[in-house]
């Protein structure tokens, strides 16, 4: 996982929580593979340790990124 593009993904989400994943992905530059990636790590999917700063809703046909509240502690955003 690239440390600046966890950034980056933190500090979009922190300026305009709720994403879509897609639009995520294109404003970050990134691949939805790499995304998903990223995702697994900062998600918190106990099977890859993930951090819990950043969850996916499903909104319809789409999935949407939100910070946590561990995230948005860790953002200043609360």
């Amino acid at each position: 996982m690239s440390e600046d593009s966890a950034l980056a993904l933190l500090q979009l989400l922190a300026r305009e929580d709720g994403q879509s994943i897609h639009r995520v992905a294109k404003r970050l530059g990134l691949g939805l593979s790499e995304l998903q990636r990223l995702l697994s790590a900062l998600g918190s999917d106990p099977r890859f340790d993930g951090l819990d700063l950043v969850e996916q809703r499903e909104d319809g046909d789409r999935t949407v990124l939100w910070l946590t509240s561990r995230g948005r502690q860790l953002c200043g955003t609360v």
